[in-house]
């Protein structure tokens, strides 16, 4: 590899190509790197190759983005390529050791023509090591796997675009000086931010359970057509066969959600610790992972844990009985709160995480103990090891927003969501029909002996 002494200190700093500039802004503000000077010590023998390039030295990943201009000669151009690439993987595995760092994700972009190398590799392990090449035509070529969390070929085309179309590329000091805002607000105040707006999606659910509620109440317990309104009437789901078969057919999957919005009208605390618990966490899942996501997987975890609940009744483990409550789902969210940090949304900052994720565990013990020790009576532990083992599955592909740290869902993940709320949708207009057709029907005094 080509290095150089270093850049002489009496001559004027050269400006880097424009397309370098246009990238680096996306660096520092997006991708929070911060501008290196190729006279710093820890860039090692990096610091004399790249004359522009962007690095984080902090946290638990490391990351470099060096700029250079590959020989003319194309055979010279894959060896230089291939020497680049051994001396990015050193400074990896020396930032992993001096920084303590549990990965480094490192990219390479040359500004000429270098022919892809015979060995695609870019790294394994802990360190990589990735390479494109950004032709004077425009063209961008992808010379090594790109290292996830930095700009990917699709970016880089973006901006090859928007400079060939006429847009003007930002100039050293307005890169400098947007680092230097970054910086000054800290890395962390979009999640901050986040943290602090208003949840409303979780008020609506916790509208939603208030006023089911206030309608059982109303309703629960009097007579229509010659028989008590009862919970399997109102939509309550059952682990087996109780007085009518109700649990999951293709006649009545619909209580596996309007159950999550029903509560014991004889008991208050039992819909005010629901929506205590829904207020806290939901309203950090919310603000952390968005509106999709908080509904998304409350609906689905809700389900997925009566539907637990159900199989542990088949194979014997605990007796028939109807279930209603939104703890489930609740759980769920504890679940997805948990896994914060520790597969998806790594560039969270980990302060913020780890708070998050204790305080979920935190919780989770706190509804154990209350269980184990009957403080609360009638717990459905079946419903909650259900739902919080969901929401442990979901954190392990469904990441926190791109705002704070995480990415945008794929689109496979999107539809998943939109599904589930659409199915919910129908099974809570299927599970009202359902009910108002009880309650439609005359009503009547107590029959004698009943009360």
């Amino acid at each position: 590899m080509h290095e150089t002494a270093g850049p002489d200190p009496a001559s004027p700093v050269p400006e880097p190509p424009p397309l370098a500039l246009a990238i680096g802004l996306e660096l520092v503000t997006r991708y929070h790197l911060r501008l290196t000077d190729p006279r710093d010590a820890r860039l090692g023998e990096l610091g004399g190759a790249y004359p522009f390039g962007a690095a984080t030295w902090t946290g638990r990943r490391a990351a470099y983005v060096g700029f250079y201009q590959p020989p003319d000669d194309p055979a010279a151009a894959a060896r230089d390529l291939e020497e680049r690439r051994q001396a990015a993987l050193r400074w990896g595995e020396a930032r992993l050791s001096a920084q303590g760092a549990e990965r480094c994700d490192i990219l390479l972009i040359a500004f000429g023509a270098v022919s892809r190398p015979a060995a695609s590799g870019g790294g394994s392990g802990a360190v990589r090591v990735g390479a494109v090449a950004i032709e004077e035509a425009g063209t961008v070529d992808v010379l090594l796997p790109l290292a996830r969390g930095l700009p990917g070929a699709s970016e880089l085309r973006h901006h090859v675009r928007s400079l060939r179309q006429g847009q003007p590329a930002p100039t050293l000091a307005a890169v400098d000086l947007a680092e230097r805002q970054a910086v000054a607000a800290g890395y962390t105040a979009p999640t901050r931010r986040a943290m602090v707006s208003r949840p409303v999606a979780t008020y609506g659910l916790i509208g939603m359970i208030t006023v089911f509620y206030l309608i059982e109440k109303a309703v629960y317990g009097s007579y229509h057509g010659g028989a008590r309104v009862s919970a399997i009437d109102l939509g309550a789901v059952c682990s087996g066969t109780v007085t009518i078969d109700c649990g999951v057919s293709l006649d009545n999957w619909w209580r596996l959600v309007t159950s999550d919005f029903l509560h014991d009208p004889s008991n208050i605390l039992h819909i005010l610790g629901n929506a205590m618990a829904l207020f806290l966490l939901g309203g950090f899942v919310e603000q952390l992972y968005g509106r999709l996501v908080l509904i998304g997987t409350f609906l689905l975890t809700a389900a997925l844990g009566d539907l637990f609940w159900m199989a542990c009744t088949a194979i014997g483990l605990t007796s028939p009985a109807p279930g209603l409550g939104a703890s489930g789902g609740i759980l769920g969210l504890m679940g997805l709160l948990v896994m914060l940090g520790r597969v998806q949304g790594r560039d969270v900052p980990v302060g913020i995480a780890a708070s998050i994720r204790q305080y979920a565990i935190g919780y989770s013990a706190f509804v154990v103990l209350l269980s184990l020790f009957n403080f609360v009576q009638n717990v459905n532990n079946w419903v909650h090891v259900g739902g919080f083992l969901a929401g442990v599955l979901l954190g392990l592909v469904i990441p926190p927003a791109e705002a704070v740290g995480g990415r945008r869902l794929r689109l496979v993940e999107r539809g998943v969501l939109v599904a589930v709320i659409a199915a919910a949708a129908v099974a809570l207009a299927i599970g009202i029909h359902h009910t108002a057709g009880i309650l439609i029907q005359p009503a009547g005094e107590v029959p004698p002996g009943l009360d």
